[in-house]
């Protein structure tokens, strides 16, 4: 047997098979092999298995090399080789630099963070134990909208086409007790069995594809050569071709049978959908790691005032430490001459060592929160550099706008625009569920060419339309019949065609109703909670509307204690320098001055952390430091594959589009008949007289504009209203007050108030000092 003909029609047949099933009908996706992978050899687990005999924890080796860290720093040795001055801008570019994997403080009242100021650490899930309950759950990285935008390509997958081949070879010899099976016919002479010898061959090659309507194309050429050692053939072998083309179109619905799965989608919308779902999917993971990066921004920030107020602390405590020392050297002083108490030095060392004990505090409280702040920041616990944050906290007071608060955070919270994704993703597969309701029918089509040959290219020849010699055998019935001898007649054209309706449906639709009904409440839940995300965000709003109130003026009343203290401690070392109070009076004013500059600094970091909370909970935090989230580069393939697509683009150029509506073929210009003159009253040249006013009153203020919206992640921060537009009955605006994005414009060049002193604001804002009250002086001693 020959496959292989005079034209190698069969080889080329091959390689094209190959080609096409190598390359295929699209190019692969891009692939960014920068980053290795490890592979497992799988052949080996086995015998690896079979060779561990028992656990060797006594081996000096390690599975992961040991990080080269220096040593954590701690009271004995706080200070470090060098001093680091960071800003603020530095520390979240380096967070952001290292959130490979996004690390995050949960959030609580006041600053509080809930679970303490590490972040959330890493659960994957697996084991129990303690493994599973390191965290609530896995943690966000930047892969995540990545892996699921890759949801976006496997919908589409179900519309790529299909190639679908293959190539038999066989051979059958086998004896028959039936002459007529065997392929012979025996009337007289001994009768004996009949051998039947067959060699055959079979190869298909086809395409597959859906189309968005749900209708199945398909197109197959088989090839058929048979040969057999029978006296009925015409010849002993033949080539039978034949291309099939079907069409299995969805008219109704999707309903499915009982345990079966549901059908196909029908229609555009419900082919649609699962689509549109996927990147409804990945704009709600990008939404969502944005959220997270905002809450790591806000956990930056969070220790980064917290290292601040620290640092403070810390300094206060070493001031109370240097003036108790000072007491307890004069006190020993005074004792040796005869002028203290053995009391008055016991009391002063009892002090320094109150003091000291807070300094040994507040230097482990620096020690830890600037860890802290390396954890956050992914650095490593401790290196040569002692972190010092440089950037000012803000102490001017925020006054945001409710109303544009509101739409800020309708617009731009993560969380309220990631459930309205999910809102919409509920009501696509609700269509897709509606799709079930109906019963399954069909339009089913098939035409074919069928062809027949001694060989390969005559037989595909007849299939294309050439004519072949053959005998129609109701023609020859009917020549014989007329007396004429039947000859064989040339015919051509050889075609099969199809046309049927498939109907099927389930009695009772009881799956297909459960499934719609959990469809609707599904949706009915999603609607649900974008009600509660939305309350519970404005109420999360107006809570940071009153902590940024709240804290702002706790700060400005503890400054006005601690400037209290310093002058109270002032006035008290005077009158304790000239004895004219006991020694407990000085310690305590000491004392109360360190804790007032602690307590000042406390709050300040406190109203910087609720400014950064409001921003957050309005959704604007990125755009408040200038941040966007972005994809990063594609791979140079990605590139390269781009500019080739237009280049082939290019080869047929197309021409470009005209206007809508064409334009009017008009004549020249009529000049105008009428002379122009000037008004009465006006010199060639001069002004023109001014319109006249309108007549009754011009109705309120105009309200300001909104602010500028740029494209991409926009920078809307809090904005402070027109003194002008405020109702009489608004509370009163601090004149001091500074918003974080300037006024906003006014339309009308109106002239701005004066700004009054700064003392006059603060005075106006806060109650007045109590007046000094000169005290009698003490008795001689």
């Amino acid at each position: 047997m020959r496959l292989t003909l005079r034209r190698n029609r069969w080889t080329h047949m091959a390689v094209l098979a190959a080609w096409v099933s190598s390359a295929g009908c699209q190019r692969l996706p891009y692939i960014d092999q920068t980053k290795s992978v490890p592979h497992d050899n799988m052949g080996k687990m086995a015998l690896e298995d079979k060779e561990v005999t028992q656990a060797d924890f006594l081996s000096s080796s390690t599975s992961l090399p040991i990080p080269k860290i220096a040593k954590p720093r701690t009271t004995n040795d706080p200070e470090a080789d060098e001093i680091w001055p960071m800003t603020l801008q530095e520390a979240i570019r380096i967070g952001l630099d290292n959130s490979e994997v996004v690390r995050v403080i949960a959030f609580g009242a006041q600053g509080i963070p809930v679970g303490g100021f590490e972040p959330s650490p890493l659960n994957t899930g697996a084991g129990a134990g303690v493994a599973s309950s390191l965290g609530a759950g896995t943690l966000q990285t930047v892969y995540d909208p990545a892996i699921q935008e890759t949801q976006i390509a496997q919908a589409l997958s179900v519309f790529d086409t299909g190639l679908i081949t293959n190539m038999t070879w066989g051979k059958s010899t086998q004896p028959f007790n039936n002459a007529v099976q065997g392929g012979t016919f025996q009337l007289a002479g001994i009768k004996t069995p009949v051998i039947s010898i067959q060699d055959t061959a079979q190869f298909q090659v086809g395409l597959q594809k859906r189309t968005a309507t749900g209708a199945q194309l398909g197109i197959v050429h088989n090839v058929n050569w048979l040969y057999q050692n029978s006296t009925f053939l015409v010849t002993p072998s033949a080539y039978t071709t034949n291309l099939q083309m079907t069409l299995t179109q969805p008219l109704m619905g999707s309903a499915p049978m009982p345990g079966q799965q549901a059908g196909p989608p029908v229609g555009l919308e419900a082919n649609r959908a699962p689509i549109v779902v996927a990147r409804l999917n990945a704009d709600a993971a990008v939404w969502r790691f944005k959220a997270e990066i905002m809450a790591q921004v806000r956990s930056i920030e969070q220790q980064y005032w917290a290292l601040a107020q620290q640092h403070v602390q810390l300094w206060s405590a070493e001031k109370a430490v240097e003036l108790a020392r000072e007491i307890v050297n004069r006190e020993q002083a005074e004792l040796v001459v005869g002028k203290g108490t053995v009391a008055d030095v016991a009391e002063a060392q009892q002090r320094m060592e109150q003091f000291n004990l807070d300094l040994v505090t507040k230097t482990a409280d620096v020690i830890t929160t600037e860890r802290q702040l390396r954890n956050i920041l992914g650095l490593p616990p401790a290196d040569n550099r002692r972190i010092i944050p440089v950037t000012p906290p803000t102490e001017a007071r925020l006054e945001p706008d409710w109303e544009s608060s509101l739409a800020q955070m309708v617009t731009f919270q993560p969380d309220i625009v990631q459930q309205q994704l999910l809102v919409r993703i509920a009501e696509l597969q609700l269509l897709v569920t509606r799709n079930q309701l109906l019963p399954q029918l069909s339009l089913n089509v098939l035409y074919q060419f069928n062809g027949l040959g001694q060989n390969l290219d005559t037989a595909e020849a007849v299939m294309t339309g050439a004519t072949v010699k053959a005998l129609e055998p109701v023609v020859a019935a009917q020549q014989r019949a007329a007396g004429v001898a039947g000859n064989p007649g040339l015919y051509n054209n050889f075609r099969t065609w199809q046309v049927g309706w498939s109907f099927q449906m389930p009695l009772g639709m009881r799956s297909p109703l459960a499934s719609t009904r959990q469809a609707q409440y599904t949706l009915l839940r999603q609607r649900a909670f974008l009600q509660q995300v939305v309350h519970q965000t404005v109420h999360s709003l107006s809570r940071f509307f009153l902590e940024v109130d709240a804290n702002f003026k706790q700060f400005k009343t503890a400054s006005r204690l601690r400037a209290a203290a310093a002058e109270r401690l002032a006035a008290q070392r005077a009158y304790y320098e000239e004895g004219r109070i006991t020694i407990d009076r000085f310690l305590d004013a000491v004392s109360q001055y360190a804790q007032a500059v602690a307590l000042e600094a406390q709050y300040k970091t406190t109203y910087n952390i609720s400014i950064v909370a409001l921003e957050e909970a309005k959704g604007t935090l990125l755009a408040y430091n200038n941040i966007a989230v972005a994809e990063g580069p594609n791979p140079r393939k990605a590139y390269v594959q781009a500019r080739d697509i237009q280049e082939g683009h290019k080869q047929i150029p197309i021409p470009p589009d005209g206007p809508m509506y064409r334009e009017r073929v008009v004549g020249p210009p009529t000049p105008d008949p009428v002379e122009p003159h000037q008004p009465p009253g006006v010199e060639d040249g001069g002004p023109l007289p001014a319109m006249p006013a309108p007549v009754g009153p011009l109705g309120p203020p105009p309200t300001p504009m909104p602010p500028y919206r740029p494209a991409g992640e926009p920078p809307i921060l809090s904005q402070t209203p027109a003194p002008e537009a405020r109702p009489a009955d608004a509370p009163r605006i601090d004149p001091a007050a500074l918003p974080a994005s300037g006024p906003a414009p006014s339309p009308s060049p109106a002239p701005a108030p004066a700004a009054a002193p700064a003392g006059a604001q603060e005075a106006e804002a806060l109650p007045p000092l109590p007046e000094v009250v000169d005290l009698p002086p003490l008795p001689q001693g």
